[in-house]
């Protein structure tokens, strides 16, 4: 099989107008070709896209005050309002998982202590993350309400109470 360059049959009326088309095509692409790239269309095309930007912003002001105003009519929250939560959201996220990582350094330090008194004869269990939370309860309550300045907390109260019914002061 031998390879034979593309020669329009003059004959076929259909074969040269494919190849006057296959020329236009090639020519006006080396047009364009030279057009793009030449220096004064980059140029021309700065320019008209400064114009554009310059006269899209105060549109785009306006279109920004309208949906602001159409929103908060509404009483549908705003962009900065649903950045502002995910911010927030993230975080609380951040300092739940180092208070997660705190407990848990509390949680394998009761249990070394809990081994070492097992090794030493007593017979302890160890402690699991609902013992701890069981036993932190009343130590998070007066925590709260020193915050909150009550001055007393629960636990203090509670306390006071069985010493009174025991009968002391």
């Amino acid at each position: 099989m031998s390879t034979q360059p593309d020669i329009p049959n003059t004959l076929d009326p259909f074969g040269t107008l494919r190849a006057m088309r296959d020329f236009n095509l090639e020519s006006w692409s080396k047009m364009m070709i030279d057009l793009v790239n030449s220096d004064e269309y980059s140029q021309a095309t700065a320019q008209w896209l400064d114009t554009y930007l310059s006269m899209s912003q105060p549109l785009q002001r306006i279109i920004d005050m309208t949906m602001t105003r159409v929103l908060t009519g509404l009483h549908m929250p705003l962009r900065t309002d649903v950045t502002s939560l995910a911010e927030r959201l993230t975080n609380l996220e951040i300092r739940l998982d180092d208070q997660d990582a705190k407990l848990d350094n509390i949680l394998r330090t009761l249990q070394a202590l809990s081994v070492a008194k097992n090794a030493g004869g007593a017979s302890a269990v160890t402690p699991t993350r609902s013992d701890i939370s069981a036993r932190a309860t009343p130590v998070t309550h007066s925590v709260r309400a020193k915050e909150n300045g009550t001055g007393v907390s629960h636990t203090a109260k509670a306390g006071s109470a069985q010493k009174k019914a025991k009968g002391g002061h």
